[in-house]
């Protein structure tokens, strides 16, 4: 029973630390807010979004998660005409094939397997990345953002188009499991809508299971091992407005060759009333994560909200007789 009980405890920390690293190509930028003070750049670190990744301040500008080791350093330097801002973030993640590749699919172009680069007339962006870097007798990969725009316009009143770096109130959820449970109630209101929620627990309260595995993709495993995939964003109206917005990734099926190709199908439910006959398969699940939803906090787990609409087909009235 001991060595049961240990196996639990194992599996259950395994589930819910992740795959170690925190932080990928989209997620560096939300790492700090740059303000223009007297001509330079005041970097502000993102606080609440670093410790809720448990990276805790060491100084202003240098954060580290003292369980894994990992660090984060941000910098601002000018040299002559071009102004500098990095964001450094220490990975001990070995397998890097993850972030290159959402690096690649960041919108810069490949210059190798070690840089990411987009240039302009005043502005490169840069994804940079060293391999073994010793720090204190550990081992890292250091994962950069590198942004250099150039100050000439700005001293001469033109607007310069380089990238900004605006405050940032979403929520990490990369790198995350969370077990989960979904759930519609008819809006008593209006007959043709529906509350939608989502349940998001650290701790295994449902039967099911999240992964955020990067910036961008999420896979599901339901209690019945059934599983699906599919893709996330968050857009902020305010502080206290995060929108979560679910989007499923559906496979082409296969056909012999110089045959037409079928429209790909989700196989989810999308009709409410259908759905409470349903079964709480992934046909049911996949209704939910093909929605949008504010984001709130319930005590440590999150709550994820949202409408869903039908629109009841308009009966034509019947023809009277002559």
């Amino acid at each position: 029973m001991k060595n049961l009980t240990c196996t639990i405890v194992l599996l259950t920390l395994t589930v819910c630390s992740g795959f170690s690293q925190d932080f990928f190509p989209m997620n560096l930028k939300s790492l700090i807010e740059v303000q223009k003070v007297e001509g330079k750049s005041k970097i502000i670190p993102n606080s609440y979004y670093l410790n809720e990744k448990e990276f805790l301040m060491v100084d202003d500008l240098f954060y580290v998660n003292k369980k894994t080791t990992e660090r984060v350093k941000f910098s601002s330097n000018i040299m002559g005409d071009k102004e500098e801002i990095r964001v450094d973030y220490y990975s001990i993640v070995k397998d890097l094939s993850r972030f290159i590749k959402r690096a690649g699919e960041s919108g810069l172009k490949k210059v190798n397997e070690n840089r990411f680069e987009h240039k302009d007339k005043n502005t490169t962006i840069r994804i940079d990345i060293k391999r073994n870097i010793q720090v204190e007798g550990k081992n890292y990969n250091l994962l950069s953002l590198v942004v250099i725009e150039d100050l000439t316009n700005m001293k001469t009143g033109v607007e310069n188009g380089g990238i900004k770096f605006p405050a940032d109130y979403s929520y990490p959820l990369q790198n995350a499991t969370y077990f989960f449970d979904a759930n519609l109630k008819d809006d008593k209101s209006y007959s043709d809508e529906y509350f939608i929620s989502i349940k998001l627990a650290k701790t295994p309260k449902y039967g099911h299971k999240i992964t955020f595995l990067d910036d961008l993709n999420w896979k599901i495993t339901l209690a019945n091992k059934q599983t699906f995939i599919g893709t996330y964003n968050q857009s902020v109206e305010s502080r206290n407005m995060v929108n979560v917005g679910f989007n499923l990734t559906i496979a082409e099926p296969k056909v012999p060759k110089g045959y037409k190709q079928p429209i790909a199908e989700s196989g989810a439910i999308y009709d409410a009333s259908e759905l409470k006959k349903a079964k709480h398969n992934s046909a049911y699940y996949k209704f939910f994560f093909s929605k949008s939803y504010y984001l709130r906090f319930e005590g440590n787990d999150l709550m994820l909200s949202g409408k869903h609409y039908e629109n009841n087909p308009t009966v034509a009235p019947a023809v009277k007789g002559n």
